[in-house]
């Protein structure tokens, strides 16, 4: 059986539904700006997935969960990187200003929750 980290999972919807409240208006009135956020929360919701995926991994008998712990940020900051990169070479008109400041409350967003 498969064991999901609850406030990992509260996170990624967190995320997900302000992107979605942000993004999905503006593609009646400003692509761009759609574009850039919903790009920024490509950034951050593929990484916090593949860190819920390996969190949800069994630990092994006699296993701390540290290896897991470090290979799930290593992994987390590739991921990150290569989207950053790929975004920002396949998307010809981003708007830069609008995808930081999108980071920026997405990454902030947890904030939000009581946990």
């Amino acid at each position: 059986m498969v064991k999901i980290s609850k406030p990992l999972l509260k996170i990624l919807q967190i995320q997900i539904f302000m992107a979605s409240i942000l993004g999905l208006p503006l593609f009646f009135f400003r692509g761009d700006v759609a574009v850039a956020i919903l790009a920024a929360l490509t950034v951050v919701a593929v990484p916090g997935l593949y860190t819920l995926f390996v969190s949800s991994l069994p630990l092994e008998s006699g296993s701390t969960g540290i290896g897991r712990v470090l290979k799930a940020e290593i992994g987390k900051y590739c991921i990150t990187l290569s989207l950053l990169i790929g975004i920002f070479v396949s998307v010809k008109d981003l708007n830069p200003v609008i995808f930081f400041i999108s980071l920026l409350v997405l990454y902030f967003s947890p904030a939000l929750l009581p946990f």
